[in-house]
C-alpha cells in the first residue's frame, strides 16, 4: 500500500476491504441478470425497476442508525448485524413466489446498512491527509468484486438458475461476517460508551453544517446516476454480446476506473478533491449522453465502440467520486461523529440507488430521452454543489 500507512493501518484497510468486498460479490452477481429475473414474475418494467432499486430504499433509512449507533458500540458489532440482515434477504430473494415477494425480498437485504459504519472504521483507523487513498483501496476491491460478479454471474446462472445468485450472495455475506470476527482488528475506543453518548453531535446537528449537506445531496445524485446507468447498460449490452462475453467491454472500464481512482484519490490528498469532484461529475453527464446520443455522432457502425467509451466514462466519474465524497465529508465533520456524518451520506447515497433505479424503470415507459433527460440533470446538479462546496 506504500510507505505512508503503518502496519496495523495496512492489516486493518486490507482485511477490512477484504470483508466488504466479499459480501459486495454477493450484490454484484446478480447485477448483470437482475432484469430477466425479475422478467420471470412480471412484465411490468416499472415493477423490475423497483425491485432494482428498493434494496437501497431501506439501505437510507438504516444508515444513520447504524453509523450513530457504531459511534457509540463500535463499527464491528453494527457490521456482522448488517451481514447477517443481508444474508436473510439474499435467501429470500432466491425463492419469491411473486414480483412483490422480490420487491420484500430486495427491502430486507436492504436493512444490511454497513457502508457507514465500514467507512467510518477506515476512518478511525487512517489519518485524515491519507484518507481518501486509504478509501481508494477499500473501493479498488469493490472494484473488483463487482467485475468478478459480472463475469461469473451470467456463467452460474446458466450454470445452475438465477436464484443460485442469490443463496451464493446469503452465503457470502456469512462469510464475510465469519472473516470479519476473525480478521478485522476495530482500534482501542478513545472514550467510554457513557462518555461518547455525551458529547456525541445530533444528527440534526450534522446536517447543519452546509458542506456535508451539499456533499450529501452530491451522493444521492451520484447513485441516481449509477443506478440508472447500470439498469439501462446491460439491456443496452445485450444486443452487441451475450453476457457471458461481457468482460470485452467491462475489462476496459475497470481499467480506467481503477487508474483514474487512485489518481483523483491522490489529488484529493493533495488538496484538489473539489476540482476532482466537479470534474467527475462532468464526465458522468458526457457519458450519460454518449449512451443513449453516442450513435449521433457518425458511429453507427460501431455501437460497441460508443457503448465502451460511454462506459469508461461513467466509471472515471464514478470511480473518481467514490472515495472523495466520503473522505471530504469526514474532513466536514466533528471528529466525534464520523460514523453520524457517513450515515447520512450513505443514506443519502442509497436513496438516489432507489431513486435512480424506480425512475429507470418508470421513466422506460415514456422513452430514453427522459432517462437521458434525468441523468444529464442530476450530474450538472453535481457540478454546481461541488463548485459550492467551500470548507474542504
Amino acid at each position: 500500500m506504500g510507505a505512508r500507512f503503518s502496519s496495523d493501518q495496512k492489516r486493518t484497510i486490507a482485511t477490512l476491504s477484504v470483508a466488504i468486498a466479499i459480501r459486495m460479490l454477493g450484490i454484484f452477481l446478480v447485477l448483470p441478470i437482475f432484469t430477466l429475473y425479475g422478467e420471470q414474475f412480471t412484465s411490468s418494467k416499472p415493477l423490475i425497476g423497483l425491485a432494482f432499486g428498493s434494496y437501497g430504499l431501506t439501505n437510507a433509512l438504516l444508515q444513520i442508525p447504524f453509523g450513530r449507533l457504531s459511534d457509540r458500540f463500535g463499527r464491528k458489532p453494527l457490521l456482522l448485524i448488517g451481514l447477517a440482515l443481508h444474508s436473510v434477504g439474499s435467501i429470500l430473494a432466491a425463492v419469491p413466489p411473486n414480483i412483490f415477494a422480490l420487491i420484500a425480498a430486495r427491502l430486507i437485504q436492504g436493512t444490511g446498512a454497513v457502508s457507514s459504519a465500514a467507512f467510518a472504521l477506515v476512518a478511525d483507523s487512517v489519518d485524515e491527509k491519507n484518507r481518501a487513498t486509504a478509501m481508494a483501496f477499500l473501493g479498488a476491491t469493490i472494484g473488483l468484486s463487482f467485475v468478478g460478479g459480472i463475469l461469473a454471474g451470467p456463467m452460474i446462472a446458466s450454470l445452475s438458475g438465477y436464484a443460485s445468485l442469490f443463496w451464493l450472495s446469503g452465503l457470502l455475506s456469512l462469510l464475510a461476517a465469519i472473516y470479519l470476527v476473525l480478521a478485522v482488528k476495530e482500534p482501542p475506543r478513545e472514550r467510554t460508551t457513557t462518555d461518547i453518548s455525551s458529547d456525541q453531535p445530533s444528527v440534526a446537528s450534522v446536517l447543519k453544517i452546509p458542506d456535508i449537506v451539499k456533499l450529501d445531496i452530491c451522493g444521492f445524485l451520484m447513485s441516481f446516476f449509477m443506478s440508472s446507468f447500470f439498469f439501462y447498460f446491460p439491456l443496452l449490452a445485450r444486443r452487441h454480446l451475450p453476457l457471458q462475453s461481457y468482460y470485452l467491454l467491462l475489462g476496459p472500464m475497470l481499467l480506467v476506473g481503477v487508474v483514474v481512482m487512485f489518481g483523483a484519490s491522490r489529488a484529493a490528498d493533495r488538496g484538489w478533491a473539489k476540482s476532482a469532484g466537479v470534474t467527475a461529475f462532468i464526465i458522468l453527464c458526457i457519458s450519460g449522453w454518449l449512451l443513449f446520443r453516442g450513435t449521433e455522432l457518425g458511429l453507427q457502425a460501431h455501437p460497441l465502440l460508443v457503448l465502451t467509451i460511454a462506459g469508461m466514462l461513467f466509471f472515471a466519474g464514478f470511480t473518481s467520486l467514490e472515495p472523495i465524497l466520503p473522505s471530504l465529508i469526514t474532513k466536514a465533520s466533528p471528529k466525534t461523529a464520523y460514523g453520524t456524518a457517513l450515515g447520512t451520506y450513505s443514506s443519502l447515497q442509497f436513496l438516489g440507488s432507489f431513486a435512480g433505479g424506480a425512475a429507470a424503470g418508470f421513466l422506460s415507459t415514456l422513452g430514453t430521452e427522459f432517462v437521458l433527460a434525468a441523468m444529464v440533470i442530476a450530474a450538472a446538479s453535481g457540478v454546481v454543489l461541488m463548485v459550492q462546496v467551500k470548507h474542504v
